[in-house]
């Protein structure tokens, strides 16, 4: 479930095939050691095989789709297997303010689920960006396995070391209606990451984090617990 803001692969410096000038086709391919979603693990800490294609115009528009192998662990029905989020926006800048902006919409479907689990969703996301701050608030009005509206807010940051590596750190927080439906009472996430080039691949390694215990983690889990995850990434 993943720049300012649409969700493409963390140091995935996708290759380009061009459209005639007007726009660009991108890809990526990455197996990444424990997909956290807002710092929570979507594939039960194990291995986790994503991709996705973008297109992107001049004017600032775009529409991509992204999948993630995922685990919830739910035995009674069908669960989730996968995710497919398919998502479009515009972005630019304020002028020659130097303030970039991004709104997008994203869907997060789960095709093999069984539909009582309510996991699907929709959510609208607006954000800014300024040197090398961002920050990014992402509604919905019926959030993950039917909890209702939620609203997540995201403040990061991201410092080039040199030509070829990157810092980054973010924090987050996520407001749900309905704790008892999704799990877990509202929480923050925290990431800090180096992420750069290897060769003809890009890798990632993070610390991600949040500030809820086992016992307020799903009743139990060590999910919400602090991690450390590696990500190779490959542009196609």
């Amino acid at each position: 479930m993943i720049k300012l803001i649409k969700p493409v692969l963390v140091g995935a410096c996708a290759a380009t095939l061009s459209l005639p000038v007007l726009a660009e086709v991108s890809g990526n391919v990455a197996i990444t050691s424990d997909y956290r979603f807002r710092g929570i693990s979507q594939n039960d800490q194990t291995l986790a095989i994503q991709g996705g294609f973008d297109f992107e115009h001049e004017d600032g528009f775009y529409v991509g789709v992204w999948a993630s192998s995922v685990d919830f662990q739910i035995t009674a029905v069908d669960d989730a297997t996968a995710e497919l989020d398919i998502y479009a926006g515009y972005g630019g800048e304020f002028g020659d303010t130097g303030i970039g902006y991004d709104v997008n919409i994203l869907h997060f479907a789960y095709p093999n689920s069984d539909a009582a689990l309510g996991y699907d969703f929709t959510e609208l996301t607006v954000g800014l960006s300024y040197e090398i701050f961002s920050f990014s608030v992402s509604r919905t009005s019926d959030y993950f396995a039917g909890s209702g509206e939620a609203t997540y807010y995201n403040l990061g940051a991201e410092y080039p070391v040199n030509d070829d590596w990157t810092l980054s750190a973010s924090i987050g927080q996520q407001d749900v209606f309905d704790n008892d439906a999704w799990g877990t009472p509202n929480w923050r996430d925290y990431k800090l990451a180096i992420s750069g080039s290897l060769g003809s691949v890009d890798a990632e390694i993070a610390y991600i984090d949040t500030d809820l215990s086992e016992e307020e983690c799903f009743g139990g889990s060590d999910w919400c617990d602090a991690t450390v995850t590696f990500t190779l990434s490959k542009s196609l």
